[in-house]
């Protein structure tokens, strides 16, 4: 396979599951504004975190003065200014499927072409700011389509190269995101005097999807054990330790040599996280050593993803909304 077109698979894999994500994280916020009247300032932290997770907190306040709900939901949605913008995603889901359709099934090429087409003239016609219960519906359609390209991923791909470098694009963004929450969520907390095992972990589990899941394997959401959970069950597919089982089926099945130079230089890396994951007692560290934990974690995920775009030859793309 070429490597323009592992690079056009590998990238729409990141920016749909960065879409996913981040769509899912507005609109739990918006519902939670919807319920409280719209009472921004009761919810500024959370905004504040959300704002850290799906941009650049210093990004934003480079354009605005302080940080404002309207001015901010238009920032992550549709701002020229911001790279991660949903618009901006989206866009480039839709601009690296066109270039990789002779890979990919016919008909999650038309369904991210007709999305596009149906965000630019729905959404980027109306008169901001959006209304809320409009912008709810619109992350909600965002959220099923989503939901739609990843059935037909799943139920209609050949399982070749083509599906695995979209697997890698996948986990990584979403391995990468799942410390950047729990590090998020962290430092906000870092000042508080009570033990972890003390604090509301909802919040954390709200953002990463996992409150139905966690809920039917726990009673109490404090913040270590979600911590925890978000780290280290095998079996919850936002997890950091699945999302990194799942990399290293995908190099197993995109290298077929265990002894290839590539491979070596991919998986003993890999391998190692897993491992240190594995053995990781959180009960035995405090607030700070687990944010310095997902710093390093953090750092890994970063330099893993250029370790893999150099061996395979890939490049982040320019993308324009």
């Amino acid at each position: 396979m070429l490597s323009r077109v592992a690079d056009a698979l590998y990238w729409m894999a990141r920016y749909s599951e960065r879409t996913q994500t981040n769509a899912h994280i507005l609109q739990g916020q918006l519902l939670n504004m919807l319920e409280q009247s719209g009472k921004e300032h009761e919810y500024i932290d959370h905004w504040e975190a959300i704002l850290n997770i799906c941009a650049s907190k210093e990004e934003y306040l480079s354009c605005f003065e302080k940080i404002r709900v309207n001015p901010l939901i238009e920032y992550l949605l549709f701002s020229k200014k911001n790279c991660n913008a949903l618009l901006t995603t989206v866009s480039a889901i839709r601009e690296n499927a066109r270039v990789t359709r002779d890979s990919i099934p016919t008909e999650l090429w038309e369904l991210q072409n007709a999305f596009y087409l149906s965000l630019k003239e729905e959404i980027m016609g109306r008169q901001k700011p959006i209304p809320i219960i409009v912008l709810n519906s619109f992350l909600q359609n965002v959220r099923k389509t989503s939901l739609t390209v990843t059935g037909l991923i799943e139920g209609s791909m050949d399982r070749d190269l083509p599906f695995y470098f979209m697997q890698v694009g996948k986990w990584m963004e979403r391995a990468e995101k799942t410390i950047r929450m729990i590090l998020i969520v962290l430092e906000q907390h870092k000042h508080v005097t009570i033990p972890m095992s003390e604090i509301d972990g909802a919040f954390l589990l709200e953002l990463s999807e996992a409150t139905e899941s966690y809920l039917r394997k726990h009673h109490q959401a404090n913040l270590l054990c979600v911590i925890q959970y978000l780290l280290q069950d095998k079996h919850f597919p936002r997890s950091f330790m699945f999302c990194l089982q799942k990399l290293e089926e995908a190099f197993i099945h995109i290298e077929k040599d265990s002894l290839s130079e590539r491979f070596l230089v991919l998986h003993s890396p890999l391998k190692s996280s897993i491992f240190a994951m594995m053995n990781m007692d959180l009960w035995n560290f405090t607030i700070e050593d687990i944010i310095l934990l997902m710093e390093e974690r953090l750092r890994q995920c970063i330099e893993f993803s250029q370790t893999f775009a150099t061996v395979y030859y890939l490049n982040e793309p320019s993308i324009q909304p």
